[in-house]
């Protein structure tokens, strides 16, 4: 019951927002300029035109269509630990307050240079999109009271097990392990991010879509990683970047094994994640290597060839023990 609340939540402000778009361009559709403006930029000047009808069929599709992606990033959070459908659900139904909110803003301004006006002269005052964010804002904290409380989820017990394999080599012997894991759902959200940005910009200038480019940027870059266990330990960096790194050093290894990991019931998502007791990186929901830490903490990292991994890891330990002995 409290998934579909949630999903009510998310979701009921889209087409809300329609029916304002569509009912501001019935309002003013005969004051509109022919082009009229659609993006105004640096100096507060409209520098980006389109046919009226279009801007409404490409802002009414681009509102339903994120109306349905985080119908389904609502449900799709429905076993996640701790807050996270709740914040997913607060977070869609403000992205839609804020995108009507500026596309009406929009449709006004043109409206009032009037249909015989020059659309070039059009222009949006700064404080209609802070108006719009914090018109989000606002219902960001009642979509979050709304969504109700969560319940606390059993913690996951599946840990490495003990007596974890070992990958025999030699005194002399050196070895390393590298590969390269992606996940779509980091990509799709990065890339929803991304195109809410550009539609943002479009209408209100780039200071708007800033926000949501500095989310999806980064999710785009990481959402494929190359993972490596060697001397150094556990290393984590983006597959075409040498930065940012992540490494767990072998000293800080007690025990590695591999395990199953769901990415949404164990961590609550996707990328970089840290709970209580857990941290790693998820990119997807599967075999993962699980290091258990010298803080009694757990380390998980979803990757193919897990095992191999984590055998490597524990000889390398092993070996790096063994040296502090004879030290």
């Amino acid at each position: 019951m409290s998934t579909a609340r949630r999903v009510l939540v998310s979701v009921l402000p889209y087409p809300l927002a329609c029916a304002a778009v569509a009912g501001a361009y019935r309002s003013f559709r005969d004051r509109l300029p022919h082009p009229m403006a659609t993006h105004i930029g640096s100096g507060n000047k409209a520098d980006g035109f389109d046919d009226p009808g279009a801007f409404l069929f490409v802002s009414l599709g681009v509102l339903l269509a994120l109306g349905v992606v985080f119908a389904f990033l609502t449900w799709l959070t429905r076993s996640a630990p701790g807050p996270q459908q709740r914040g997913v659900a607060a977070a869609g139904g403000g992205v839609a307050v804020v995108l009507g909110w500026i596309v009406v803003g929009i449709l006004r301004a043109n409206a009032e240079v009037g249909a015989d006006g020059d659309a070039a002269t059009v222009s949006l005052p700064g404080w209609q999109a802070a108006l719009g964010f914090a018109a989000a804002a606002v219902y960001g904290v009642l979509g979050w009271v709304l969504a109700g409380r969560d319940e606390v989820p059993a913690p996951a017990t599946e840990r490495a097990s003990a007596g974890a394999a070992r990958l025999p080599l030699g005194e002399s012997e050196s070895e390393s392990w590298t590969r390269v894991v992606g996940g779509r759902a980091q990509l799709g959200v990065g890339a929803m991010m991304l195109a809410t940005a550009l539609f943002v910009g479009g209408v209100a200038g780039w200071p708007g879509g800033l926000i949501c480019l500095a989310v999806g940027v980064p999710l785009v870059v990481l959402c494929r990683v190359r993972v490596g266990v060697d001397r150094r330990g556990i290393t984590v960096t983006p597959a075409a970047l040498p930065w940012p790194r992540l490494n767990v050093p072998l000293e800080r290894i007690e025990e590695a094994g591999h395990r199953s990991v769901d990415a949404l019931r164990d961590l609550g998502g996707w990328g970089y994640r840290a709970h209580p007791g857990i941290s790693g990186i998820v990119l997807r929901s599967g075999d993962a290597i699980s290091a258990r830490l010298t803080t009694g903490s757990e380390f998980v990292v979803t990757v193919d060839d897990a095992a191999t991994a984590a055998a490597l890891l524990n000889t390398l330990a092993d070996r790096e023990r063994s040296k502090g002995v004879r030290g």
